[in-house]
């Protein structure tokens, strides 16, 4: 999906299908991410390893910042830049800073009653959502406060995106809710939470004063919840650590990969999608191998 989203899968074929998967149901991939690092964050805290946690988060943020400064460092840049992109990140790899940030959150609020905690989701998952919004509808007459809106770090960061789903996570696994929740419950979660999603993708994509992406749709709240525990229910017997590591690889490299086909190749949307998913999956074989002798790289 992430892949999807940024290869622009389907362009070349439908705006309206590519508009719904690209932003729409493909927004998923990040806040169920988040819900997985925040429900395995739980345990590293209840095993008292939740410093190790965050140092190996950081030494993942750190690997991939160096590898991917061949596109972002530049004799020109200033110190200003240089702290900007190092706080957010580049490209994908904000949601690491986001998931650490979000990490450290909740080590501060989880001790607080749990009324506190969802009211806290709740508010900063409804002001990212705003913020969204108000941007890319351009509500603000005013050019500063626009253009401020508009700016994807102001909305997608640590405190009003990464922290509501990461703390889900969280509070799923310190409540047990996976275990609670009947797969026939999940699964019309989902369904309904796959509805709204795609209804307020289409609203968005059928408004003419809409400009931009989305990433803060209202709906993910519902829906990445749902699937998370969808699919903790099914019971997969199977190398699960391998297809995590997958997952990170194919995450972490596609970007590098989605660069190098642009600008030798004139594949595009769909096709580019497939190439780029395909290559990153088999670069992420060797990704995994020279992972078992230095930690750090996924």
């Amino acid at each position: 999906m992430i892949v999807g989203i940024h290869a622009g899968f389907l362009s070349s074929l439908t705006s309206a299908g590519s508009y719904l998967t690209v932003n729409g149901v493909f927004r998923i991939a990040v806040p169920i991410f988040l819900l997985i690092g925040g429900f395995y964050f739980y345990a590293a805290i209840l095993k008292g390893k939740a410093s190790d946690w965050l140092k190996r988060v950081l030494y993942l943020y750190i690997f991939w910042m160096l590898f991917y400064s061949i596109f972002w460092l530049n004799l020109d840049f200033s110190f200003l830049g240089f702290a900007k992109i190092m706080i957010i990140g580049y490209y994908h790899l904000w949601y690491l800073p986001g998931m650490l940030g979000a990490a450290i959150l909740v080590v501060v609020l989880n001790k607080l009653p749990l009324g506190v905690m969802i009211f806290s989701i709740c508010i900063t998952f409804i002001i990212g959502v705003i913020i969204q919004y108000l941007g890319n509808y351009h509500v603000c007459k005013n050019s500063d406060v626009d253009r401020w809106f508009n700016i994807y770090w102001v909305h997608r960061n640590f405190i009003f995106f990464a922290f509501p789903f990461f703390s889900i996570g969280f509070l799923i696994n310190k409540y047990e809710l996976h275990a609670k929740i009947s797969l026939k419950q999940s699964i019309i979660c989902s369904f309904i939470g796959m509805l709204l999603l795609l209804f307020e993708s289409y609203l968005n994509y059928i408004v003419p004063s809409r400009d931009g992406g989305f990433d803060n749709f209202g709906s993910l709240l519902i829906i990445s919840p749902a699937i998370f525990i969808l699919f903790m229910k099914i019971n997969y017997q199977g190398r699960s650590k391998e297809l995590a590591l997958y997952s990170s690889g194919v995450y972490f490299i596609h970007i590098f990969l989605l660069r190098v086909y642009k600008n030798h190749t004139d594949f595009d949307g769909t096709v580019l999608t497939i190439i780029v998913f395909l290559s990153s999956v088999f670069v992420t074989y060797f990704l995994i191998r020279v992972n078992r002798r230095f930690k750090f790289i996924l």
